[in-house]
């Protein structure tokens, strides 16, 4: 077995992407580091005891290379070729969640019949119109 194996092929057969095309555009969007540098090629070989950071939705994972792989492996096997160091959410993630929350709170279109009638109650009480 060689002592490096190109980044795409290794995030595939540790079942870190579903396939090689997903591990491949996620490289070259930037949302892969090896080593605290950003990498955009695939072809970029990685060794036993690289760190790599990973961006996939919104969650930030830090995984350790403790070996490389000829084949895709089984899910059973995954512990045994990397060391998930921390897993984190981003924040632009949480404060969109949290305005989608907000934003579902308004109302959106025209009042039921219920809701006319207590707002007409309203104004007939304070001598709105």
């Amino acid at each position: 077995m060689n002592d490096y194996q190109r980044i795409d092929q290794w995030l595939w057969h540790v079942r870190i992407f579903k396939t090689r095309l997903l591990s491949s555009k996620s490289i070259m969007s930037g949302n892969i580091e090896i080593d605290q540098s950003k990498i955009k090629k695939n072809h970029v070989n990685v060794r036993v005891g690289n760190k790599i950071k990973i961006i996939k939705n919104n969650l930030s994972q830090e995984v350790e290379i403790l070996q490389l792989t000829k084949r895709r492996i089984s899910p059973k096997e995954v512990d045994k070729f990397y060391i998930m160091h921390s897993c984190s959410i981003s924040t632009t993630y949480i404060k969109t969640q949290n305005d989608m929350l907000k934003n579902k709170t308004q109302r959106i279109g025209k009042l039921n019949k219920k809701e006319r009638r207590e707002i007409n109650k309203f104004k007939e009480k304070n001598n709105f119109e």
